[in-house]
C-alpha cells in the first residue's frame, strides 16, 4: 500500500503492514521505553534483528526495492529527477564483529516513538508483542528475553528527508515471539545469598523529610 500526502510542506511516502521473516534478535527493547537521555521526553521502543542474506534474501531485496520506489515517489513530489541522498536508504548495515570485520549477515532495525504529541500532551504508545497464540507477552517476561529471541515483526517503511538526505526508517507496529531466549538469570539475583543486613525499604521512606 501506498500513502502519499502533502500537508504542509511535508511528504509522506509509505508501505504498510509489512513482516519480517522469522529471525534472531540482537537487541530488543520491547518491555520499557528507552530514553536517550533526560530531554528525550518521547522514548522509544526498538527491535534489531539479524538477517542471513542466503536464507532472507528475498526479503532484503524487497526492502531495497521498495527504498528505491520510495525515494523515486518522494523526488517526483518535490518536482525533482533527483535528490539527495543517504549512502544507504534502507534502516539495514552489514553485522560486524569486534574487530570491525563483516560477518556476512545483516542487521534489520525496527523502531517507534513510545509517546506522541496530541493537543500539548504526551499520549503512550503500545507495540503489542505477543506469542504464537496471540496472547500478549507479560512486561516480566520480556525483560528476561535476549539476544537470539526468534521473532516475526510488522512494520511500516516510512520515507524522511533530513539535511538535505533522503532515507528510510521500519516503524516497529507489533512482534510475535516464535522461540524465547531468556537470561539465566534476572540482574537482581546476583546478590540472592549475600549478607541481607542493612538498609531496607519500608513503607515510610516515601514519607522521610530531607530538608
Amino acid at each position: 500500500l501506498l500513502f502519499l500526502t502533502m500537508s504542509n510542506q511535508r511528504i509522506y511516502v509509505q508501505r504498510t503492514k509489512l513482516f519480517t521473516p522469522e529471525a534472531s534478535a540482537y537487541f530488543l527493547t520491547l518491555a520499557e521505553p528507552k530514553h536517550f537521555d533526560s530531554s528525550d521526553e518521547l522514548g522509544s521502543y526498538s527491535l534489531t534483528v539479524t538477517l542471513d542474506p542466503e536464507e532472507n534474501g528475498e526479503f532484503i531485496q524487497s526492502i531495497e526495492a521498495d527504498a528505491e520506489e520510495l525515494y523515486t515517489e518522494y523526488a517526483q513530489e518535490l518536482g525533482k529527477p533527483k535528490i539527495g541522498r543517504r549512502p544507504s536508504i534502507t534502516p539495514m548495515k552489514d553485522e560486524e564483529d569486534s574487530e570491525g570485520h563483516a560477518t556476512g549477515m545483516v542487521h534489520f532495525k525496527l523502531t517507534t516513538k513510545a509517546h506522541r504529541r496530541r493537543n500539548g500532551e504526551l499520549v503512550a504508545v503500545s507495540v503489542p508483542v505477543v506469542d504464537t497464540a496471540g496472547k500478549v507477552v507479560p512486561k516480566e517476561v520480556l525483560k528476561r528475553m535476549t539476544r537470539g529471541t526468534k521473532v516475526v515483526a510488522s512494520f511500516d517503511l516510512s520515507g524522511y528527508y533530513m539535511a538535505g538526505q533522503f532515507g528510510t526508517s521500519a516503524r516497529l507496529r507489533a512482534v510475535q515471539v516464535r522461540e524465547p531466549v531468556f537470561r539465566d538469570s534476572d540482574p537482581v539475583d546476583d546478590f540472592s545469598g549475600l549478607n541481607t543486613e542493612g538498609f531496607t525499604v519500608d513503607s515510610d521512606a516515601s514519607d522521610m523529610d530531607f530538608a
